[in-house]
């Protein structure tokens, strides 16, 4: 399972992807799916959203799907990257596909995770990992979400 970390987006060495903050976990039905968090190239100075579904979860609802993505805080309307939809029987882990941290001003960000099981339930709000504030090195709480 994925730590705290915390990163500048200046960087002072180049390690790649670290994860950020903290992850949100997501609880469908009274089932633990997953948790999705931020992770964050110190290279590129890219931002990616991470899900990892749970073992369980994904034996059970092989045809559930997860919509993923990074997703840009205070800004309206939000600045996000590439979100990726995939169903849980095709990888444990699925990623977004990244975008630069200063695409959003201010270059807050977070991980945004919503799943839809094999029935179309979902619950009515998604799931997001800690806001990380690359200005300052802040995070702030995690967002899990559960019905």
């Amino acid at each position: 399972m994925a730590g705290t970390a915390q990163a500048s987006s200046e960087s002072a060495s180049c390690t790649g992807w670290i994860n950020i903050g903290s992850p949100g976990n997501y609880t469908l039905l009274g089932s633990y799916a997953g948790q999705v968090e931020q992770e964050y190239n110190t290279c590129s100075g890219q931002v990616m959203a991470h899900w990892q579904w749970s073992t369980p979860y994904r034996n059970a609802h092989p045809y559930a799907h997860v919509d993923v993505m990074a997703m840009s805080w205070e800004n309206y309307p939000a600045v996000t990257d590439r979100d990726k939809v995939q169903n849980a029987n095709v990888a444990q882990d699925v990623f977004s596909y990244g975008i630069d941290i200063h695409t959003a001003n201010p270059d807050k960000w977070f991980a945004y995770a919503n799943v839809t099981d094999e029935h179309g339930n979902s619950c009515r709000y998604a799931t997001g990992g800690s806001v990380h504030d690359y200005a300052t090195g802040g995070n702030g709480a995690p967002d899990p979400s559960s019905c």
